[in-house]
């Protein structure tokens, strides 16, 4: 089946989970197909979450026949370096401190919340989502 067919199926898993999905990529490396799923919530997903949400996409994947053959399944949490640009992004990193660059600054801070575009972070700045350059998870 398509790409497009199995990020349907896994972000339905994903969501009935509690989780965000955060990136999918269904690649050819090698001889095999490697399904990659990073999911995430505000506070943190744990390895229990991980491994639930693995089961549960797997016994997808495999009734529906969605891959069509051998792959490997891998699903984990984004790591701290990870460019954060969408809004899935902002709301799983509410409450996590941030490095943030936009066209006038740069600085760090922590998320406070997101709603509407509007990043607001305990410091006091808010900061519209669409003039952010880039951002990271500080550590």
């Amino acid at each position: 089946m398509a790409h497009d067919d199995v990020l349907e199926h896994v972000e339905e898993i994903v969501a009935k989970s509690d989780l965000l999905l955060v990136d999918m990529n269904l690649f050819q490396a090698g001889r095999q197909r490697i399904l990659r799923v990073l999911v995430d919530k505000v506070g943190r997903v744990g390895l229990d979450e991980c491994a639930s949400v693995s089961r549960a996409i797997a016994n997808a994947i495999e009734t529906l026949d969605l891959v069509g053959g051998a792959y490997t399944l891998e699903v984990s949490s984004p790591g701290i370096g990870r460019q954060l640009s969408t809004e899935n992004d902002w709301i799983r990193c509410a409450g996590r401190k941030l490095e943030i660059k936009t066209e006038s600054e740069e600085f760090v801070s922590v998320l406070s919340s997101y709603s509407e575009g509007l990043l607001t972070f305990e410091d006091g700045r808010v900061t519209d989502s669409g003039s952010v350059l880039s951002a990271r998870e500080a550590i």
